[in-house]
């Protein structure tokens, strides 16, 4: 880990992560269960009438939610390496495309450009936005999700 922070400078903005730990591993991984199956919950919700739109619209946000569902299994199983690393990637991918979407469109569905005020679209922004925050704690030490795993215990 500490040579992802040196990579990405990260490091240097936040010199206190070697300092301070969040030790509730049981908060941390509810948490990033909470906000990775409610990302899910709502790409599942807007999957049909995104099927009626552009069909591979629909199959995506049902890819959506199958992802979030196994990244939730691997978070309760307490895989810091690949379950909450492909929650983040689902949220960030998630997040580029919706922000895709309302700035330029999408092929069978150009109407989406421009419509910002979605309700259900700006919550899962900020779920999305929530968890790879509680992500990034993660991988860097700052919140422990699995304390088993590095020879912690409640």
């Amino acid at each position: 880990m500490n040579t992802l922070l040196k990579i990405t400078g990260v490091g240097r903005l936040v010199p206190f992560y070697r300092y301070i730990y969040l030790n509730q591993p049981r908060l941390t991984r509810l948490a990033g269960l909470a906000l990775i199956l409610a990302v899910g919950a709502i790409h599942l919700i807007e999957a049909p009438a995104h099927f009626e739109a552009a069909v591979y619209l629909g199959v995506l946000f049902v890819m959506n939610f199958a992802a979030t569902f196994v990244a939730a299994i691997g978070i309760f199983r307490g895989a810091k390496g690949w379950g909450w690393t492909l929650g983040a990637l689902i949220s960030v991918l998630s997040a580029l495309a919706y922000l895709g979407s309302r700035l330029f469109g999408l092929p069978g569905f150009a109407e989406l450009a421009g419509e910002w005020d979605e309700p259900l679209g700006t919550l899962a922004m900020i779920l999305e936005g929530l968890f790879i925050a509680g992500w990034f704690s993660v991988i860097t030490g700052l919140a422990v999700a699995a304390p088993d795993k590095r020879n912690w215990h409640d």
